[in-house]
């Protein structure tokens, strides 16, 4: 450490010297003040280097079992295994070295930096922020200096960065930038799941905290998004198979037989071709739905948009997928349209070939590692689950656009719900009942849809306003949807379902899954479509109601855009006033206050060839502006 300190004394030596003969224009006190401080330096220099005054580096703690992990620390960070710890330190460090050869240069930058400070005037020059001042981030820090060297590795002092602030949380605000370094480093030579848990939080603290990735691109820090996927890729790729486009094993086959669909995907392709001009060539759609059973026409519930991309395109744009699966299946488009399976996902092969762009669905999927070591110049993402404008433009510092969840109409014209347009007709099979017609509260039983806080909403027993309880007597309200896997909260909303059916104020029917024709039946007889959820990002289910001419009753978290939000109530989610919003809400439903203004909109806003068509400009708009990414830190980069 006896290097560090002396180190970092001769750039202030430096800084001061420089500072005070630049300094004619300053005062005789300031300039006598600089060359003491000079004088206090030199002395400091020289008691480090006498006898028996060196820093004896701090002792590593002993390997403890924690957790079911043999040899770990006490915090519970597993220990590589002893015999392993060299070699698998030395490959990382091999893939490091790119980026810390700049290390000394940047704290060169960084004294002029302070020189030009000072020469604005007395009073003006920058403070030292938390990374300098810490002195967990200083030694690491200097750590770093050494391993540029090769002469010591920061795993311990990142090792003691970690510690502290698994107790002491507001660490981060201290040096943001120097947590993440710890983070990154200590992962070297851990076991493949806490590399990547620890990783994951590093990713997840530099994309979320705005203007991060700025600031770490002009700091002084060895660290950027590019070595964190670098550490991702050296673990990720071992033991599977590298594909290349042009590899026989990367060619989609020819199913056997006639598949009925393909007449409906080459007649959108006909009709729709080359509506867009792209600049793009390849593009993988990465966590996205496909059915398997329908490989060359849309039949999920979800996005159509890798479909859509070839029909308003061509056959020269090649179009990816890798499925929602555990193997992450992956398929590739044939000329005709259809997505054909490739027989092994990113389970088993690596990409080995770059996508111009690679759109992935869901924030969540952008943090799994195979998705951070697809090699891409752009990435593209949604929905974001309600990202600030600010974090959104820390994403695109990273080189990922984000397209706002309510930024977009979605599409939701299923060619099963035809049949279920209202029009002058209800749809077949799904009469009112006679005290009304009833409410549908579509979605799979889960948390973050908020089925239990809703139907809590409902109880005339505790009710803050019985009487607006009163209100919805007789009203029904069908709750479709599947138990998504949690069984107590399933458990739970089965309960309380009871409960408001025994007060026999409403009536409260729990349906399974229902099919998409059965559902655009009901959404087509009932009154509208209730979602309250706590999490949600532009649901496709309200679309799905406005192409039946059902208003919606939704929460503010559903985050509509503001081309829809005249066409049903938005409410703040406050589960004590629910009874009475929703009772607004029927009364003006059968006042007539909604008819026909749904049904019309969707008409005329939500053709699908419409909006996807905005979809693919936007995609191709951010391909061409947005900022491209760095490939991995390969060795001969080192």
């Amino acid at each position: 450490q006896d290097v560090a300190v002396a180190a970092d004394l001769f750039l202030d030596l430096r800084f001061f010297a420089a500072s005070a003969g630049r300094g004619s224009g300053q005062g005789a006190n300031e300039r006598d003040s600089l060359l003491a401080e000079v004088e206090r330096l030199k002395a400091e220099l020289l008691r480090l280097k006498g006898p028996g005054e060196s820093l004896a580096p701090p002792t590593p703690q002993p390997p403890v079992a924690y957790g079911g992990y043999a040899g770990a620390w006490a915090t519970g960070i597993p220990a590589a295994a002893p015999g392993g710890v060299a070699d698998a330190a030395l490959r990382e460090i091999e893939g490091l070295r790119g980026s810390l050869g700049d290390a000394l240069s940047r704290n060169s930058q960084q004294l002029n930096s302070r020189v030009a400070d000072l020469d604005r005037g007395a009073g003006r020059a920058t403070q030292r922020d938390g990374c300098e001042t810490h002195p967990l981030f200083s030694a690491l820090h200097s750590a770093l200096q050494k391993l540029a060297l090769l002469e010591q590795d920061p795993v311990e002092a990142s090792f003691q960065i970690h510690a502290a602030w698994e107790e002491d949380p507001s660490l981060f605000d201290v040096c943001p930038v120097g947590l993440i370094t710890a983070l990154v480093y200590l992962s070297i030579a851990q076991d493949k799941e806490w590399k990547y848990r620890l990783l994951h939080r590093a990713t997840y603290l530099l994309y979320s905290t705005p203007g991060l990735a700025a600031r770490m691109s002009a700091g002084r820090w060895p660290m950027s998004d590019r070595l964190i996927r670098t550490m991702y890729h050296n673990s990720e790729v071992l033991g599977l198979l590298p594909l290349k486009f042009g590899a026989p094993e990367a060619q989609p086959q020819a199913a056997l037989g006639m598949n009925a669909d393909v007449d409906e995907s080459v007649g959108f392709s006909l009709q729709h071709r080359d509506s867009v001009a792209v600049h793009f060539k390849s593009i993988l759609f990465y966590h996205f739905y496909h059915s398997e059973q329908s490989p060359c026409a849309c039949r999920t519930r979800s996005w159509c948009l890798p479909r859509w991309t070839r029909h308003l395109t061509n056959h020269t744009v090649d179009i990816w997928l890798a499925a929602r699966d555990e193997k992450k299946t992956l398929y590739r488009m044939d000329q005709s349209g259809c997505m054909r399976s490739l027989g092994h996902g990113l389970a088993t092969h690596h990409l080995a070939d770059v996508f111009d762009v690679v759109f992935v669905f869901e924030i969540n999927a952008l943090m799994h590692p195979q998705c951070r070591i697809i090699p891409a110049r752009r990435i593209l993402l949604y929905p974001t689950f309600d990202l600030s404008q600010e974090q959104m433009a820390n994403f695109e510092e990273l080189g990922v656009s984000v397209l706002a969840d309510d930024a977009i109409l979605e599409a939701a014209e299923p060619r099963d719900a035809e049949p279920a347009r209202r029009g002058d007709q209800r749809a077949q099979g799904a009469e009112p009942a006679a005290e009304g017609p009833p409410a549908a509260l579509p979605g799979g039983h889960q948390a973050m849809k908020g089925q239990a806080d809703f139907i809590a909403g409902l109880l005339f027993e505790g009710a803050r306003r019985p009487s607006a309880v009163q209100r919805l007597r007789g009203l029904t309200i069908v709750i479709a949807g599947s138990c998504d896997g949690n069984q107590t909260y399933c458990q739970e909303v089965v309960g309380l379902t009871q409960r408001v059916n025994a007060e026999g104020l409403m009536n409260l029917v729990l349906a399974d899954t229902l099919k998409d024709e059965e559902l655009a039946q009901l959404y087509a007889a009932s009154l509208g479509v209730v979602l309250h959820s706590r999490v949600d990002c532009n649901p496709r289910a309200v679309y799905e109601g406005l192409v039946t001419d059902s208003p919606f009753f939704v929460t503010e978290r559903t985050r509509l855009p503001a081309l829809v939000q005249h066409l049903g109530h938005i409410s703040d989610g406050d589960v004590s006033k629910l009874p009475e919003h929703l009772a607004d809400f029927v009364d003006f439903c059968e006042a007539g206050g909604f008819a026909g203004r749904a049904g019309e909109f969707a008409k005329r806003h939500l053709v699908e060839a419409d909006v996807y068509r905005k979809m693919v400009e936007w995609m191709d708009q951010k391909y061409l502006s947005g900022k491209l990414l760095d490939p991995v830190i390969r060795s001969e980069d080192a």
